[in-house]
């Protein structure tokens, strides 16, 4: 059965300069580390004089946006930018579409739904109810997302033609190399605003659908899928479901991340490890802390950082990490925090780190 869309509305979007004022401020945050010629700080010595303009502009829709600029970082990672201007325009939208759009309360990723420390939490809680587990993983969910499909499902929600456009024009990005303009045809973009409820809105189908069975628990985070179930059959229909709704949206698993079977065997997620045992911190965390540890070691002694130095980075790293493992777990993070101490005790060989970690 077909949805059937909200009526058109030709009315100007109905925007604050509180609101605006908001975005830039929450943008200027974010890339307060950039560089000197950066077009952030162009935006910021001009911004009294361009926000009373701009925010005329987005209310009308006269808007444009810029192409996006492919950079290339140290490690060869390959990132699009936006533009500073676009950034805070598409951070306001999508504030303003946080209130429009319908996603499941399942999809715990976006905000007001829980997070992920409140999925962990109840997850915990939930395990002694169920004995199947299906957990996965969508194989480069940003990239994989058909856009025709992402916007059809968001024009089924929003009215406004105005939001409609912008929504166009964000998700039909062109991206600027050396001179050389693309036009991006699939995916929708990183390290955009609005993205993660993008795609919270893509597997609504499958959120909706799985919540809503009978003997089944059903959790998302982003591009990461957890199912619990009763039984054998139960846990058979739900990946049914599941296969069915990635092959209609053109998905992929990602196969060594999925698992599928007994909860007596264990399973990782959200970057904890569950069982019928107390809670742990998944192996992968750790080795990643570790991992991070030794990176900073590193850096330190090429800055020839002293002894006291070098122990206050590892130091604010590591009581920045363990903050972030224990904080909204109450009474079941003990056990993990002692599992995490001997696992982490065990890999710190140098000297040095070993004497930070103690």
């Amino acid at each position: 059965m077909t949805t059937q869309r909200k009526p058109a509305n030709d009315k100007a979007l109905s925007i604050s300069p509180a609101q605006l004022e908001q975005a830039f401020i929450d943008v200027s945050r974010q890339r307060r580390y950039f560089p000197a010629d950066a077009d952030i700080w162009h935006l910021r010595r001009h911004w009294p004089t361009r926000k009373i303009g701009l925010l005329a502009e987005i209310r009308c829709g006269d808007y444009r946006f810029a192409p996006q600029h492919r950079l290339c970082k140290k490690n060869g990672q390959i990132v699009h930018l936006w533009a500073a201007e676009d950034a805070v325009v598409i951070k306001l939208l999508s504030v303003l579409l946080q209130d429009k759009l319908t996603v499941s309360p399942s999809c715990v990723h976006v905000k007001g739904h829980g997070g992920l420390k409140r999925a962990v939490t109840q997850i915990q809680a939930k395990l002694g109810e169920y004995c199947f587990v299906c957990k996965t993983d969508v194989k480069g969910y940003y990239q994989a997302i058909d856009q025709y499909t992402l916007l059809n499902q968001f024009a089924d929600q929003i009215a406004e033609p105005l939001l409609r456009r912008y929504c166009y024009a964000i998700v039909r990005r062109t991206v600027e190399a050396g001179g050389e303009y693309r036009d991006i045809e699939q995916g929708i973009s990183r390290g955009c605003a609005i993205s993660p409820l993008l795609a919270a809105l893509y597997l609504k189908a499958l959120d909706d659908q799985l919540s809503r069975q009978p003997g089944h628990y059903y959790v998302r985070y982003m591009d990461d899928i957890l199912i619990l179930s009763k039984t054998r059959w139960q846990n058979r229909r739900a990946i049914k479901v599941l296969n069915q709704t990635f092959n209609r949206l053109k998905l992929k698993q990602h196969s060594d991340k999925t698992c599928i079977g007994k909860l007596e065997h264990g399973f990782d997620f959200l970057g904890y490890h569950f069982s019928r045992h107390a809670l742990q911190l998944a192996a992968v965390t750790v080795s990643k802390h570790v991992e991070t540890l030794h990176r900073l070691y590193e850096q330190q002694i090429r800055k020839k950082a002293s002894s006291a130095e070098l122990a206050k980075v590892l130091g604010q790293y590591r009581q920045r990490w363990r903050r972030w493992c224990t904080a909204g777990l109450g009474d079941v993070v003990k056990p993990a925090v002692f599992w995490t101490e001997r696992a982490l005790n065990a890999d710190l060989t140098d000297p040095c780190l070993s004497a930070v970690a103690n």
